[in-house]
């Protein structure tokens, strides 16, 4: 469970309503975002939540929404201290902040990646391992001396060997791609999900 399990999570409705477009048109936007990965849906009965924090970052829509409407709502009574929906404006608006700070530290840490980073990283990885499985056939001739000298143990014993030097050049080749990536560096429009 991370921090943002805990976060400022809302229907599809409450956040359609409230930037202005129809529950249908972010539904399908909410989800094509989570199916790519980049954010994350809860259900609550027939309704779906998604955290606002979270969605706005990767639309790149991150703004002042919800402190606006804690700004309206104090500028629509004067006596803050006994306006509950100034509260609840307000604590929205500190969970909102701290939703964003969470995302942002995660990504520093390196634990918030973009998942076109991922999938890029899992191709190199299994092109890699399929150049060292494609060498197999090469070990032809050593098999059968093996099975010529002591039948199927020999076999089994010279399978045994080559497992272990393909797993061993696997290893290899992944670490040497781990040691020649590029560090990570993140700007706002990795987030951005046109449309």
């Amino acid at each position: 469970m991370d921090l943002l399990d805990v976060g400022l999570w809302e229907t599809v409705a409450e956040v359609a309503r409230r930037k202005g477009v129809t529950r249908q048109s972010l539904n399908e936007r909410v989800d094509r975002l989570a199916s790519e990965g980049l954010i994350k849906v809860r259900r609550a009965g027939r309704s779906k939540l998604i955290n606002i924090a979270e969605f706005d970052r990767v639309v790149g829509e991150v703004g002042d929404a919800i402190k606006e409407g804690a700004a309206a709502t104090r500028a629509d009574d004067g006596d803050a201290e006994k306006n509950p929906a100034l509260r609840d404006h307000q604590a929205r608006a500190a969970q909102y902040t701290a939703d964003l700070k969470f995302l942002d530290l995660e990504e520093r840490l390196g634990r918030l990646v973009p998942v076109a980073e991922v999938e890029d990283a899992a191709a190199k990885c299994a092109e890699a391992t399929v150049r060292i499985i494609d060498r197999l056939p090469t070990y032809a001739d050593e098999i059968a001396a093996a099975v010529g000298k002591d039948g199927p143990a020999g076999a089994r014993a010279k399978l045994k060997e080559i497992v272990r030097e393909l797993r061993s050049g696997i290893a290899e080749a992944h670490g040497e791609l781990a040691r020649t990536a590029e560090p990570m560096t993140l700007e706002p429009a990795d987030f951005e999900a046109g449309g």
